[in-house]
């Protein structure tokens, strides 16, 4: 057990299992401190922020019409951006909180009483004492380290909360109709690698309606649900193509919304298993008004537990890229910058596959470089001028 910061850091336990009980003692005791190795040196990456903010340096995109994302989970070409009903109703919302808020702050100024010339013996308020604790001889040396290990704790805190909103979590995107569904993590029971990233704990799917003022009602819901359940991913995507575009996946998840009728939906999905399903978003506000009722979302989605204030997971398993596949790229990229300066230096003798770097011809190959002769033709007919 290590002491982290504001407690202890538990080391993964490590599993002796699967040892050949016919080693020798001196075998199996090597394999026992190389599994220990591992499981303390996967702890300290865990708990690594400098890595952590490594990681986020390489693989985040900051040119997404919604802001910064990971590239594990959006596609910069296909995902984002708004439609019109949503537009029209953010920009109204918009409106209307700059028109209360200019008519408060005249009465505020009209009401003001606080413009009374100051009076020996009553309280200035442009007193300067609350900050005379700066001017204070600097705390002992243990308060010291106490405090900055506690700032330490708090910048890797906002960090990996910050890493968790560019996967998605807390935020409410829209992605490519293809890509939605498997987004939420259906259809990815096969998956390899980083189960739990590609999976996520807890996801609400908006199968939207373009054209219904519903929808649009429902989105800003969902925006404001994520500010409060920081651990549920939120995503939407035009219903009626998302339906299309994965029809046997969607006929054996989502059998009970229609494409003709059903939409727009909303599914509550845990853990890539769908839990509920409301079409048409029926009882979770007024069809007529086109106002969604938040308290019905909300309740409707708490029922259905996938809710999550927190995210159940550790941050390196936020991102499906993982580690080694970073180290293997980077491999690769290597050797291919080493193959394409070799192909620089190569000389253009006309064979395929030759890789001579030095000037050449082949013997019995005749092409637009070469005449394949020992000796040219004009050496042998004494053409050639001396």
């Amino acid at each position: 057990m290590f002491e982290g910061y504001g407690g202890p850091v538990n080391v993964n336990k490590t599993d002796a299992a699967g040892i050949d009980p016919t080693l020798e003692s001196c075998c199996q005791r090597e394999i026992e401190g190389n599994r220990k190795q591992n499981a303390i040196e996967t702890t300290l990456r865990r708990h690594d922020r400098i890595a952590l903010a490594e990681r986020r340096r390489m693989h985040v995109i900051n040119n997404l019409t919604f802001g910064a994302g990971c590239r594990c989970c959006y596609d910069p070409n296909q995902d984002g951006g708004e439609y019109q009903k949503l537009i029209d109703l953010r920009a109204k919302l918009y409106q209307t909180t700059s028109d209360n808020q200019d008519m408060n702050g005249e009465e505020q100024n009209g009401n003001d009483t606080n413009n009374e010339p100051y009076r020996e013996g009553e309280e200035n308020s442009d007193s300067d004492d609350e900050f005379d604790f700066l001017l204070d001889e600097p705390p002992p040396t243990s308060l010291h380290s106490f405090q900055q290990d506690r700032i330490e704790e708090i910048q890797l805190n906002a960090l990996i909360y910050e890493s968790a909103f560019q996967h998605g979590f807390g935020a409410h995107r829209q992605f490519h109709p293809a890509r939605v569904l498997h987004a939420a993590g259906l259809g990815m029971g096969g998956i390899r690698g980083n189960r739990a990233a590609a999976i996520p704990p807890a996801a609400v799917v908006h199968l939207v309606d373009a054209e219904s003022d519903l929808s649009a009602s429902l989105d800003l819901c969902l925006e404001k649900l994520g500010e409060t359940y920081k651990g549920t991913k939120y995503v939407r995507a035009p219903g009626r193509l998302a339906l299309s575009l994965n029809e046997a996946l969607a006929k054996e998840v989502l059998p009970k919304i229609s494409k003709e009728s059903g939409i727009p939906a909303l599914v509550a999905v845990r853990d890539g298993v769908v839990v509920a399903v409301c079409p048409n978003l029926s009882a979770l506000g007024d069809k007529r008004s086109g106002i969604i009722e938040p308290r019905a979302v909300e309740h409707w989605l708490d029922n259905a537990r996938v809710l999550l204030r927190d995210v159940p997971l550790e941050f390196e398993d936020f991102c499906r890229i993982r580690p080694e596949e970073d180290a293997l790229l980077e491999n690769m990229m290597r050797e291919k910058a080493q193959l394409d300066e070799v192909k620089d230096m190569i000389f253009d003798c006309g064979v395929n596959g030759c890789n001579k770097t030095f000037h050449h011809e082949h013997v019995g190959i005749k092409n637009e470089q070469q005449n394949g002769l020992v000796v040219s033709q004009d050496i042998a007919l004494g053409s050639e001028s001396n």
